[in-house]
């Protein structure tokens, strides 16, 4: 119950960051001034304008709070083991939601903002991380044992790589968005129509620096992908994952290019986090599936069972 659970709310908070996507390009940040769950006085205003982005994203945050509270409470009674990463998850919502506040608090501080975006992405990974510690045993005694092989040892080293690749990069792209800098450079590919690539102005050059990664971290992905994929030509689910990855990183730039092309259109502008988000899910699973280690846990003092010791040898 509790895997499916975990799943459920990996969900969730996905639909929560597309949600949360819209708030910025919309520019709707600001139009709940309150920094709390009621907007305008009112827990269920009228839904129009910028209310309906920014009033929704916080009952969607209040939705996946909730469905954090029941699956911390879910861990504790039934996976005590487990009862730990729980509450770190449940505290990783409340401090989203404080620093939530603080940034209508504070209008838009940009460090803030920055920080309440890497941390929904932190949680977002951690609640992948739930889903696989809380999967069948027989899923992770054979995950395990292919994850040993010299082919599983060496996919792990390039997964680790990109993965820490995307991370940067969506560091790189929360600062272009919380500092204004998406539509500062509206020249493709150079930064300004008159073929200028490195300008003098700092955000300028913020933005430029988000691009050449982007172009890196997709030559790195599809080299990353291609060397996971040929070490798991009998692991089916790490194939695929390795096989979406680029096609993916490809996708990204070429929205990348269209926010620009198109002035930040909201659709666009949301595809292109929805991708991102959608990158480090597939990075970090495959991060975690390629673990050498146990990842589901057992009751204290259980001991494996034979069949499951002379599989993951």
């Amino acid at each position: 119950m509790e895997h499916r659970f975990a799943q459920l709310a990996a969900a969730a908070t996905f639909v929560l960051l597309i949600i949360g996507g819209m708030v910025n390009p919309t520019g709707s940040s600001l139009a709940c001034p309150e920094p709390t769950i009621v907007c305008h006085g009112q827990l269920f205003p009228p839904m129009t304008g910028g209310v309906f982005y920014e009033h929704g994203h916080r009952l969607a945050a209040m939705t996946v709070g909730l469905l954090q509270i029941v699956l911390t409470y879910l861990l504790v009674r039934r996976r005590p083991e487990l009862a730990r990463l729980g509450w770190l998850a449940l505290a990783m919502v409340v401090l989203q939601g404080t620093l939530g506040a603080i940034t209508v608090k504070f209008k838009l501080l940009w460090y803030v903002s920055t920080g309440h975006l890497l941390l929904s992405m932190s949680y977002f990974a951690t609640l992948v991380y739930l889903a696989f510690r809380t999967a069948p045993a027989a899923f992770d005694v054979e995950r395990r044992r292919r994850a040993r092989t010299p082919d599983g040892v060496a996919a792990r080293r390039w997964v680790a790589i990109a993965a820490a690749m995307v991370f940067v990069q969506l560091l790189l792209g929360a600062l272009v968005r919380h500092l204004g800098a998406a539509l500062v450079c509206l020249g493709v590919p150079a930064c300004l129509r008159t073929g200028e690539w490195w300008p003098a102005h700092g955000v300028q050059q913020l933005h430029m620096i988000h691009r050449a990664f982007g172009v890196t971290l997709a030559v790195v992905t599809t080299i990353a992908a291609i060397a996971v994929a040929r070490r798991s030509r009998e692991w089916r689910g790490l194939r695929v994952l390795a096989t979406v990855a680029p096609v993916l990183a490809l996708v990204q730039i070429a929205l990348g290019v269209a926010t620009v092309l198109t002035f930040r259109s909201v659709p666009v502008a949301v595809g292109h986090f929805a991708g991102a988000a959608g990158l480090w899910a597939l990075w970090m699973s495959m991060w975690f599936l390629t673990s050498p280690r146990a990842l589901v846990a057992r009751a204290p003092g259980a001991l494996p069972s034979a069949a499951e010791t002379a599989k993951a040898s």
